[in-house]
Order: C-alpha cells, then structure tokens, then sequence
C-alpha cells in the first residue's frame, strides 16, 4: 500500500514480511514532479539525456582499529557528503583540516595590520552544525595543533565545504560509526528502497538508505503533443521514454538489497510504466523483476 500524507510517503510489504519504511520527500525532490515536460520542436522527441549519478563521499584513507582509535581522511562530492559527516563527527572527535583565520601583527609603524592566513588546524570538536543552505560543516571547538598564529587551546571554527578534504579522529571506531562510514561511502550497499519519480518525458531514480537519498538517474526525453499532427510520433516517443527508464531501472536496482520499489506520477504515467514493466519482463523474462514484481508497487 502506499499513501502520501505532506511530505511522506509510507510503504508496507506484508507479503515479503519486510518492516514498514518511510520515505520523506525534501522540496528538492517534490518540485522535480512539478517540472515542465521536455520541449519538443515540430511534434518530434528531440532530445534524450541520462545522466548517472554515481558520486559518492571519497575515502582517501583509513587508518584505525576496529572498537579501538584512528582516522580516516575523507573529501565531501556533494551535499548528502556533508549530512553524513555531520553524523559522523561527534563530541571528543577530533577534526584536521584547512582553514583561514583573521591574525593580526604589529606593524613597523607601531601600529596593527589584520590579514587573513590559511593554516591547518586540528579542532577538539565542542560542536557541529549543518547549513544546509549553505552546503558546509560548521566546527567549533578547541585547536589542539601547534602553530604560529593560533595557540593550544584557544577556539576556532573550522569550515568543511564540498572538495575540500578533511581527516576524522575518533578515540574508538565502534560498529555504528563504520557502518555509517560504509553507507557514506557506498550508499548504494544498504539502499532498501528505490523511487521513481515521473512524468511524460522526465524521471529520476532514486536509492533511499537510513541515513541519505542518492539520485541514481535522470531520464529526460521529448514527448510530442498527444494531439495535432504530432500524435503520430507520440506513441514511440513515450514507448522510448518508457524503455530507457527501464534499462535504467535494471542498471541500478539491485533486488538482494532493495525491499520496495515506488513508482510514482501525478496522472497515470506511473500506471503506463507500471504495465509496460511487467509486459517487458515477461517478453524479456527478466528474471530480477519477474521474481520481484510484488516489491514494485505505485
């Protein structure tokens, strides 16, 4: 069954047995099935774009015992990489990275000059803050590392934004932590369930973890007018359409892993989808989703 109540959409797979799961949609992802269809020109599916999106944090090194101390380096690809390392970091943790900071020096004329200096500090993490507006990691907390501009113990906050790498120390590495660093990692490894949103001519899939939402897939192709003389070329346009969702589908949905597919549409797009999956399945015999068609619901 599914149901969307404001911003969430519940699922519940009683005959697999599978817990119930949640999914909340940001307003990133609800305006997606708000967007205008592809633009066609003289009644004609013009264009096609699908775009993969397989970025995922970089983990540079790891240096750490497991239930014991370490570190690992790591460098945030895109937003989601900050929500997790905001997870990630906690109170006692200690943080290396690359920061600017105001110094100011007496100047020959007796007076004083303010410049601002990149260095590298190593702050005993007092806090952390996400702007996600923003997009960076704001820590706050005492420098513990040498240096000529900023002495032992005096506060900083350290600013974490995306390509900029950063190493993590944590006095014990538990299960909780290296399984969040894994789905940081890898999100795709522990995505139980799959979205996608659609309309004619536009899609996205995406994998939903515990902790992040990866875009797996952006399908976009012209659909022409339903009416006019372009009706002609409305039929294979969508059958089109519906087909590389599909090789999409196939590509990223791993059936060992995920748990629920939703399918989902305003109109009855998700419906047309919905039949011409199963339809292929049988003529194809795709095995992944013949086994699994009761995991695939709108």
């Amino acid at each position: 069954m599914l149901t969307q109540q404001g911003q969430f959409l519940y699922c519940s797979i009683s005959a697999s047995g599978a817990s119930n799961l949640f999914f909340f949609f940001t307003p990133k992802y609800t305006q997606l099935l708000r967007s205008p269809a592809p633009a066609t020109q003289d009644g004609e599916a013009i264009e096609k774009i699908d775009v993969d999106r397989n970025r995922t944090m970089k983990i540079v090194r790891r240096d750490f015992v497991f239930k014991g101390p370490g570190s690992v380096k790591m460098v945030p690809e895109e937003a989601d990489d900050l929500w997790m390392a905001y997870n990630l970091i906690a109170v006692g943790d200690s943080v290396l990275a690359v920061t600017i900071r105001k110094v100011v020096r007496e100047a020959a004329s007796g007076g004083r000059d303010a410049e601002r200096v990149k260095l590298k500090l190593e702050i005993q993490v007092e806090a952390v803050d996400y702007d996600k507006e923003g997009s960076v990691l704001r820590i706050r907390g005492k420098n513990i590392l040498e240096n000529e501009h900023v002495k032992i113990g005096a506060f900083h906050t350290v600013e974490i934004e995306l390509h900029r790498p950063f190493v993590l120390r944590k006095a014990v590495w538990d299960s909780l932590t290296l399984e969040l660093l894994r789905q940081a990692s890898d999100p795709a490894a522990s995505a139980d369930l799959v979205v996608i949103l659609m309309q004619e001519g536009l899609a996205h899939i995406f994998l939903v973890g515990k902790s992040v939402t990866t875009t797996r897939s952006r399908i976009e192709v012209s659909i022409p007018r339903k009416h006019g003389p372009a009706i002609a070329g409305y039929e294979s346009a969508l059958k089109k359409f519906f087909e590389n969702v599909l090789q999409a589908f196939l590509k990223h949905v791993d059936f060992k892993v995920v748990r629920c597919a939703v399918i989902a549409s305003s109109g009855f797009t998700k419906d047309q989808f919905h039949r011409h999956l199963l339809h292929e399945a049988e003529r194809r015999q795709l095995r992944a989703i013949i086994e699994n068609k009761s995991k695939i619901i709108l």
